[in-house]
């Protein structure tokens, strides 16, 4: 045996009781500070599911409001049948809303989607929160709202619900360790209406119900279900007040989770014990422990924000960890294409009422305008009238050819025609606006600013949907300079598409608007149809393209459509 190894030897004999006493401090130190971080993330965890029941009371309150503005434009017989917007109430069954029903305030009720009972009467009264309904000879926990409005000068509740069961965070079962449960209050029994897996426990301890039933919002146990989880029970309460739901966030222990967690906290004091340099060490590693919960806090804040893009890292931590950020992962995953689904499908149902709406005006409205139209033409033409009366004659004309002009606009975006496409150089169609609005540039006292990178790249495209496109950019930036300015217009191209971008030098677009300028009907001026940079969206998509806006501080809006690029052989 050499001299170092017996040095070894000896320290270790010397030193091992400190070690053991140093490694039990600092055992009881970081199973600390991992319990604190695991009750933060649970905590985080069960706000962030309180806020999606919360977000999706308050989507249901909206959807109140809007049947009742549908609902007060009918006549007053059909407030005992509203067979003429049942349809939207399917629609509305077919994205996620189980309940709607419409109803007297003595119960009478007119309009129910399936028949129904709720556990404490009626509600009578406008408000938002957890309904506990009976239906289907079963008990469900309905998120939904009521609105009690006056329609023709008869009051009337709406209600209007989505049910809290298991397809409501199915996301959320990929997460093996974390589980979630939801407990509904049913004349004192507690019901279980949420469970993320099977055989889990359907029962809440007394001790807990009484805590959250006396005011306490959430309360965190660090042994639950016999000590098989780390868990936060938080209370829900009804429109009344009244404790109406509790819930279960709960995430798995782990025996080898926390024997690694011993021995590395062993390790860990012998060095913090032995030299400055096992303080360096222990400090690392505390943070690596420490590191994957804060990342996924982080994650929970980010997705309850509404950034379903962010990610953790899912290779550091122990094995429970790096399993509930994978699962986590894939939970944001699926809510970010659900998202991106729910948008889309709002969009597709917003252009399909657009298009009825369009076809009944054109139905009911094109014609009386003809007939007013011609028979003021004609009194005109054949009538001496008073100056005055003429003038007032052709002011009727005036708001006739006006109402003409916005039921061709609606018909014509409900449904273009398809473009007529042949090949052009995209520069062609800056330069024709240009031509056309020549005069409106020297009247305002604007000058257009044309710079060419695209190399006279060519597109496939319908000339006349394009230079619309484009005169309603040109035009929007005309009205955001009254006192005239410069509009540039930059044209660029790469090896697949061909993109042309005109800016203004007016204020930009308000950030809190941005999202909805593309939509049909959204628009900032007196007199605007809200459709133009609708159509402009809808003339880049026909030409497999998109439109988008940019607004840079100090240099106003920049709007930008990017068509793909013709090749030789495409045109069609």
């Amino acid at each position: 045996m050499t001299l170092r190894l017996r040095l070894v030897l000896g320290f270790m004999l010397v030193s091992a009781p400190a070690m053991l006493a140093s490694a039990y401090v600092a055992a009881t130190l970081i199973s600390g500070a991992f319990e604190a971080n695991v009750a933060q993330w649970l905590g985080e965890t069960s706000r962030f599911f309180r806020l999606e029941v919360v977000e999706a009371a308050q989507e249901a309150r909206r959807v109140a409001g809007v049947i009742a503005r549908r609902m007060e434009s009918k006549p007053d017989a059909e407030l005992s049948a509203p067979r003429s917007i049942r349809h939207q109430f399917e629609l509305l069954s077919s994205v996620g809303y189980d309940l709607i029903a419409i109803y007297r305030p003595d119960g009478e009720m007119l309009y129910a989607s399936r028949p129904f009972q709720v556990a404490d009467g009626l509600p009578t009264t406008t408000g938002e929160g957890l309904f506990r309904i009976i239906a289907s000879d079963r008990r469900w926990l309905m998120a939904g709202a009521v609105q009690r409005v006056d329609i023709h000068g008869q009051p009337v509740n709406i209600l209007v619900g989505t049910w809290l069961d298991e397809s409501y965070l199915g996301g959320i079962k990929v997460v093996t360790s974390l589980d979630v449960r939801l407990f509904a209050d049913f004349g004192g029994q507690l019901a279980s209406v949420l469970r993320t897996h099977e055989g889990a426990s359907t029962t809440i301890p007394d001790a807990i119900r009484s805590r959250l039933a006396a005011g306490e919002n959430e309360i965190f146990v660090p042994d639950a279900d016999g000590g098989a989880y780390r868990a936060v029970y938080a209370g829900f309460r009804d429109v009344r007040g009244k404790l109406a739901a509790i819930s279960f966030i709960g995430l798995r222990s782990s025996e080898g989770l926390l024997a690694q967690l011993g021995r590395e906290s062993l390790f860990l004091g012998i060095f913090i014990f032995g030299s400055v340099i096992s303080i360096i060490a222990g400090l690392v590693i505390s943070g690596l422990l420490a590191r994957p919960l804060r990342d996924l806090t982080r994650g929970v804040r980010a997705i309850a924000a509404g950034d379903f893009r962010h990610r953790v890292d899912a290779n550091r931590g122990g094995r429970e960890i790096v399993e509930l950020a994978s699962g986590f992962n894939g939970m944001a995953e699926q809510l970010g294409t659900l998202h991106e689904l729910e948008n889309e499908l709002r969009r597709r149902d917003r252009l399909s009422a657009l298009g009825q709406a369009a076809m009944v005006i054109a139905h009911e409205v094109r014609n009386p305008l003809g007939i007013i139209k011609t028979s003021t033409e004609v009194v005109r033409k054949r009538t001496h009238l008073p100056p005055s009366e003429d003038r007032m004659l052709g002011y009727v004309i005036d708001e006739v050819r006006r109402i003409e002009t916005l039921v061709r606009d609606f018909l014509d975006f409900a449904q273009p025609r398809p473009p007529v496409r042949e090949p052009l150089a995209l520069r062609s169609v800056i330069d024709r606006v240009a031509d056309f609005a020549a005069p409106e540039f020297a009247r305002r006292r604007i000058a257009l600013r044309i710079q060419d990178d695209s190399d006279g790249a060519m597109i496939n495209g319908d000339a006349d949907q394009l230079h619309q496109a484009c005169l309603n950019l040109v035009l929007n930036a005309m009205d955001a300079m009254p006192a005239g300015g410069q509009i540039h217009v930059t044209l660029t191209a790469d090896a697949a598409t061909a993109a042309l971008t005109i800016r203004d030098e007016g204020p930009g677009v308000a950030e809190n608007i941005r999202a909805d300028i593309f939509n049909p009907f959204f628009t900032t001026k007196a007199k605007g149809s809200g459709l133009g940079l609708a159509k402009v969206q809808g003339v880049a998509a026909a030409h497999g393209g998109a439109a988008s806006c940019d607004d840079v501080h100090g240099t106003g809006a920049s709007f930008t459509m990017i068509f793909p690029l013709l090749r030789s052989g495409t045109a069609t």
